[in-house]
Order: C-alpha cells, then sequence, then structure tokens
C-alpha cells in the first residue's frame, strides 16, 4: 500500500496523533523499516528478486490496540525472512521473552542454576560457511554425547550466531565467526567444592576440541552463576533482578546476523550484495536453535521449543484485553515520505458490543 494522500503522522516522538511509544520496547519502526529498504537493492543486486520483493512489503501495514497511552501490536505483514532487518529485531525480542519464560519454569521447579557459555571456532570465508555452520550442529550433538558432559548437565539451549569481521586492516577482514551461545541448566551440587560433576574451563576447551575435532583449542567463554564454589552474581531469575544474566539471555536469544554487517555506510552496495549472497546461502534451510533436558521439556509445555520460527507480533505480553482496548489504530508506510501514516483511527467494535451488554447471555 501506498498512502499517498493521507495525513502523515509519525510513529516515534511526539506527534499529532499522541504517540509516545509503540508497544513496552518503544519499538524503532521507522528505523528498522528505513534498513529494510536497503536490503531490497542488495538482495536485487544478489539476484533474490523474490526476497526483494517480500523485504520490500514486509511491515508495510501494522494495526495496533490501544488503551490509555499504551500500545500493542495486533496485525502486522512481516516477511519472516532471516536478513530483514525488521524481522530480526522482532524476533529478538520474541525469542528472549520464551526463552526466559522457560528458564523461570524450569528454575523454579527444579532449583537449578545456570551457566552461559560462548562456544567458537576460526573464522571461515564465504563459501566455507554452509559447512562450517553444519559442523558447529554436529559438534554440538558430539559435545552433548560425551558421559561426564551428561553427568553434569540436566537441560541446555544453544543458538547459532555469525558475524563478520569488517574491519579495514585486520588480517581476517571478509571473513565470518560462526559460534554457538549456549546455556547449561545445573543442579547446585554441580558447584561444590571437589564436586565430580563440575567441568573447569580447561575440561570445556579440551571436550570442545575433540568434540569440533579441531586441531587447535578454540576459544570458550564462560559466565557462571557460581564460581569456585561460592556464590557469585547468583541469578535471581523469579525477581529478574540480575542484569548480568539478563544480558546473556538476551545474548542467547538474539539474531542469527548482525544487520549491520551488511547494511553499513562503510560497505560499497557490491561488497554488501556479496555478504548477502554467503549468509542467504548458508542459513538456508538450517535450524540455529535447540533445546535438551529440562528447558526442551518446559519448552514443549510452554510451546516455545521452536524459536527459529516465532509469532513476531508477539513483542511482549500482552497487558490489553481484546475487549477492553478503547480504539483501534493502523499504520501505512508512506514510501514517498519514508515514514509511517495513520490510514485509520476507530472505536474498538469488540468494547462497544462488551458496553452494549450484547454478550449472548
Amino acid at each position: 500500500m501506498r498512502y499517498a494522500n493521507t495525513t502523515h503522522y509519525k510513529l516515534q516522538g511526539v506527534n499529532p496523533a499522541g504517540l509516545k511509544k509503540l508497544d513496552g520496547e518503544g519499538f524503532a519502526w521507522r528505523a528498522e523499516r528505513m534498513k529494510s529498504n536497503r536490503l531490497v537493492r542488495l538482495y536485487h543486486l544478489a539476484g533474490y528478486e523474490q526476497y526483494a520483493d517480500r523485504v520490500e512489503g514486509c511491515a508495510t501495514w501494522l494495526q495496533f490496540r490501544v488503551l490509555g497511552d499504551k500500545r500493542e501490536l495486533t496485525t502486522a505483514n512481516f516477511c519472516g525472512l532471516r536478513l530483514c532487518p525488521m524481522c530480526t529485531a522482532r524476533g529478538a525480542i520474541v525469542r528472549a521473552r520464551l526463552l526466559s519464560r522457560v528458564m523461570d519454569g524450569v528454575q523454579v521447579e527444579h532449583h537449578c542454576q545456570y551457566i552461559f557459555l560462548t562456544l567458537t571456532i576460526q573464522n571461515v570465508t564465504g563459501p566455507e560457511l554452509g559447512d562450517a555452520i553444519g559442523q558447529l550442529t554436529q559438534g554440538w550433538s558430539r559435545l552433548m554425547k560425551q558421559r561426564p558432559v551428561q553427568a553434569a548437565l540436566r537441560g541446555w539451549f544453544r543458538a547459532i550466531e555469525i558475524t563478520r569481521n569488517n574491519e579495514p586492516g585486520s588480517q581476517w577482514y571478509g571473513t565470518y565467526h560462526p559460534h554457538i551461545h549456549a546455556i547449561f541448566a545445573v543442579e547446585d551440587d554441580y558447584f561444590k567444592p571437589r564436586s565430580p560433576l563440575y567441568l573447569t574451563h580447561d575440561d570445556l576447551v579440551a571436550r570442545w576440541r575433540k568434540a569440533m575435532r579441531l586441531n587447535y583449542d578454540p576459544t570458550v567463554n564462560i559466565k557462571a552463576t557460581y564460581e569456585g564454589g561460592r556464590k557469585k552474581n547468583r541469578r535471581k531469575i523469579k525477581n529478574g533482578d540480575n542484569e548480568a544474566s539478563r544480558g546473556a539471555v538476551l545474548e542467547a536469544a538474539k539474531y542469527a546476523t548482525k544487520d549491520s554487517d551488511y547494511i553499513s555506510d562503510s560497505l560499497g552496495d557490491e561488497e554488501a550484495a556479496e555478504i548477502v549472497r554467503d549468509y542467504t546461502k548458508a542459513l538456508y534451510h538450517r535450524r540455529l536453535t535447540a533445546f535438551g533436558g529440562w528447558l526442551k521439556d518446559k519448552a514443549q509445555e510452554l510451546q516455545a521449543v521452536d524459536l527459529d520460527n516465532v509469532d513476531l507480533i508477539q513483542g511482549e505480553d500482552s497487558t490489553i484485553r481484546e475487549d477492553l482496548a478503547e480504539v483501534i489504530e493502523e499504520y501505512g508506510w508512506h514510501f514517498g515520505a519514508g515514514d509511517y501514516v495513520l490510514a485509520r483511527r476507530y472505536v474498538n467494535p469488540l468494547r462497544v458490543k462488551r458496553e452494549g451488554g450484547d454478550d449472548g447471555d
């Protein structure tokens, strides 16, 4: 839709429509949509015409329910492509919320603790990227089958992320860094002094090297809730008051790629299109997230197992009941103005029906 003759109300900032923030996070609708416009051109250059068309039509129509100064997204036409800035940003919010719910539920039921890890391999070239992702998945499977790892863990989550080195002058410039963000669920006994279950950093490096069948020691970063048998930054999941742990959850749940790797003023269009081509080929039909053990059981219970394909509408917990919303607002993307416009605003018909007492009783 191209709203050429519509009064122009901005979605962000104070404006005639009275909008201050959209959704609980104050989502940057216009900024993400503007980045999508750049991706459309890159897809055309990379030879993916159908993907370019999908991104061009992404989030061109948004519908919100409104109650007081609160707004919640109810409908939108997202494209769902992995490289789309709009969809990856929305997806990161949804995945973080779902993963936090899973972890909260497991911690309450089992009183477990969490360890956050990053497991890496050396950088690879664009043509090698697809195989490297497959090797990471296979290596993870072999790691989880090692007996000491099976004995120590009660559950896990893993997500694959890829970054590109865009630093001029670096010996690794133009190469890709696929790696795994992982969360281990362990019992309190794991952290007791001289626990036979405890896996040291050196042990995890050796086990990851063996699982990946490498001829070098890979980098393994660990952020534990306990360190050396003493409490340190214990994650109070129920109260949500540990920012370090929350940051680790967000890191594990975020997008597979960073749009700044290919949407950047420092990159020429041809180089950026080549990056888009590399990512598109490597990520095609790839499953990048998975659960195991207690975390998988809870994810199945909450219908949150498939974090690769989440509902992008549900960016936050709903706080406005459908029949209590005062008005419905619909916005369309104005291609000429480069912003969203208010296309329609009307009284919520469900609220009118409720207040009129026409409820079928």
